[in-house]
Parts: structure tokens; C-alpha cells; sequence
């Protein structure tokens, strides 16, 4: 009786770190992203197919192809970019080619941090943000998670200032190593934003 009790507690913990696994690893990654650590960012990320899933995400919103856009025209042309600029290549091909990279990622986060610090007047996250706060500011903006099978998760994630701008990041196991294979941005109409708002707040009660 105490070995089946074992081997069921012991399945319980396994199961528990399993289905715990992706978000540990979309946290990592998101830790490395603000750390500037490179050689971590380029392994935990399919960088074809995120490219990819974004580009199209982003084209779709038109607000967020403007801000992307923008981004771009200030991003210096390679030559190589210069060359394809001539068969028409845009703005978001260059912002995508330029910050969805191991490299650009981080200084993508390291932009956007110093606009809030030195314009919008929010103070420095990574610095100020104890690691056991900056967990659960990651938690709560988790508004849905879906294993989609075995090796793939969804997580959709809100915007910290803009609730109903979501980023949805796919997780595949490959291997033994959880990777972003997907990045997708989607925005919530108002009168579901509503309803997801007021449900936070009754569970508050």
C-alpha cells in the first residue's frame, strides 16, 4: 500500500512539473530577453516561424503596424536591406529582419523601458521589481493557457498598459527544451474586455 502511495505521489509531482514546465519556460525567457542574455534568447526561440507569426500578426492591426513601422524607418539599412529596398521590401520587413533576433530582442525591451523611465515617468522594472513580484505581475497578466496537445501550449498575455492588446506566445516541446515557435498580437473587443474585467474583480471579492 505505501509503494502505490509512492508511485501515485511521485506521478502527482511529475504531472504537476510537466504541466508546469512551459510557463517556467516562457518566465526564462522573458527574464533573458530583459538581461540582455543572448545566447539563451537565440536557444529557446524558432526564429522562422516567429518572424513569421508576428509579421502576419502585425499587419493585421493597424495601430500596431504604424508603432512597428515607425520602429523601422529608424532602424539603419544593412546593405542588403538597402538592395532589397529596390523590389519593395517595407518598413516591417526591416523591423522584423532588424529586433526579432537574439540580438534585437533585448535592445528592443531596453527601448521600450527607456521610453517609460525617461518619458511616460514609470520607473525601471528590471531594477526596481523584486523577482518574486516581477513573477506575479507575470502571472496575474496570464488571461488564458491551453495545452493544445502534449508538446504545445497557448498563453495569451495582456498588455500592462493596454488590457485589451493581448500577445499570445506558442510553446512547443522540442526535444526535452520548451521553445517560442509563435508570436501572435490580438486585440479584445470592449464588451469581452468587460466581461473578463469584471470576473477578475468578483474572484477579488
Amino acid at each position: 500500500m505505501r509503494a502505490l502511495l509512492r508511485i501515485s505521489l511521485l506521478a502527482f509531482l511529475l504531472a504537476v512539473a510537466y504541466v508546469a514546465s512551459p510557463f517556467v519556460a516562457a518566465w526564462n525567457l522573458r527574464e533573458a530577453v530583459k538581461a540582455g542574455n543572448v545566447e539563451f534568447v537565440q536557444a529557446k526561440v524558432q526564429w522562422d516561424t516567429v518572424r513569421a507569426s508576428l509579421k502576419t500578426s502585425l499587419a493585421k492591426h493597424p495601430d500596431l503596424f504604424a508603432e512597428a513601422s515607425m520602429a523601422g524607418e529608424n532602424v539603419k539599412p544593412t546593405l542588403w536591406q538597402r538592395i532589397k529596398s529596390s523590389f519593395g521590401v517595407t518598413m516591417m520587413d526591416r523591423f522584423i529582419e532588424s529586433y526579432v533576433t537574439p540580438e534585437g530582442l533585448p535592445k528592443l525591451f531596453q527601448y521600450r523601458q527607456a521610453w517609460r523611465d525617461n518619458i511616460s515617468g514609470d520607473t525601471a522594472e528590471l531594477a526596481a521589481t523584486p523577482r518574486l513580484e516581477r513573477m506575479k505581475q507575470f502571472y496575474d497578466r496570464i488571461n488564458r493557457a491551453e495545452f493544445q496537445s502534449v508538446s504545445k501550449v497557448e498563453i495569451e498575455m495582456q498588455d500592462r498598459k493596454k488590457p485589451e492588446r493581448r500577445y499570445v506566445s506558442t510553446m512547443e516541446l522540442i526535444g526535452f527544451d520548451w521553445k517560442l515557435t509563435a508570436l501572435r498580437v490580438i486585440t479584445v473587443e470592449a464588451s469581452a474586455l468587460l466581461v473578463e474585467l469584471e470576473a477578475k474583480a468578483a474572484l477579488r471579492r
